[in-house]
């Protein structure tokens, strides 16, 4: 509230020395803004580019949309905005950072947030971004196109884990952390389930530790375009190191559905792997 008022009491004592007022932009001007750099960045250079902060790489986007949401961090307001990669087709959504300069706007900044749905950053409590753990699935066995990522963040719930599967068969699949941090031997390198207390095989988020596998996660649903999503928060498990740490072990994509029967949900073979590392 302090904050604020010193902020009035500023603009107040300002009109009356007879300066304009200081007017917060208006969240169709931001989003103008955003299109306004795309679109001059395609004419100026045939295409619009950003380098991937991952891999240094530039990638070649084609704008989609601009998201109606706009906030400020620190210094820049920001707004998201829906980008499809030329040359492999996947869906990123990119932040863009918004300076205001004595009422001039432009576009200061420019990362990939999301990655198909799957975020590389989030924002903590004092507004800093926070990288996201992710990984790669990949096919366990030659020749699938199967593909996939997964993200892991600390949340005072438990670990929220978010995972999107492409290229995958239509239906219900199996979808555990197992025991090892390894992918060979078409997935069987990963061993059993994690399951650090011995427990019969169940559902996680409905039975808990004391009735499940700690890596008992249940099932990715995929539909008819062989793309599917998984957002779970598990009360318990962690990236920190103790008992239920999921750092050095895989998580597993399986060719069927978890039935929740014994042993291991008759899921099937290991159809992706992804290790947690």
């Amino acid at each position: 509230m302090k904050k604020i008022c010193f902020v009035m009491g500023a603009a107040l004592f300002l009109a009356a020395q007879g300066a304009p007022l200081y007017a917060e932009p208006s969240a169709e001007a931001l989003r103008q803004t955003i299109r306004d750099h795309v679109a001059g960045q395609e004419k100026a250079r045939g295409a619009f580019t950003v380098v991937d902060g991952r891999t240094g790489e530039p990638r070649r986007l084609q704008f989609v949309r601009v998201h109606e949401r706009v906030g400020k961090t620190g210094d820049y307001y920001y707004s998201c905005t829906d980008m499809k990669d030329v040359k492999t087709n996947e869906m990123l959504d990119l932040d863009f950072d918004v300076e205001d300069r004595n009422g001039t706007l432009n576009v200061v900044d420019v990362r990939i947030h999301k990655d198909d749905g799957i975020p590389r950053y989030t924002y903590g409590v004092d507004d800093k971004r926070v990288q996201v753990f992710t990984i790669d699935l990949r096919p366990a066995q030659e020749g699938s196109s199967l593909s996939g990522k997964a993200a892991f963040i600390e949340m005072e719930e438990g670990l929220r884990i978010s995972a999107v599967v492409t290229g995958a068969s239509p239906g219900k699949h199996g979808f555990h952390v197992h025991e090892k941090g390894a992918c060979g031997d078409s997935g069987n390198a990963a061993g059993g389930h994690f399951n650090p207390d011995g427990m019969s095989h169940g559902d996680l988020m409905k039975d808990g530790f004391g009735q499940a596998h700690a890596g008992d996660l249940g099932n990715i649903e995929i539909g008819p375009d062989g793309k599917g999503t998984f957002e779970k928060i598990i009360p318990g498990l962690t990236l920190k190191e103790g008992k239920y740490g999921v750092v050095g072990r895989s998580l597993i994509l399986h060719e069927r559905e978890d039935d929740f029967s014994q042993p291991t949900g008759n899921a099937g073979a290991r159809i992706a792997c992804g290790v947690i590392e």
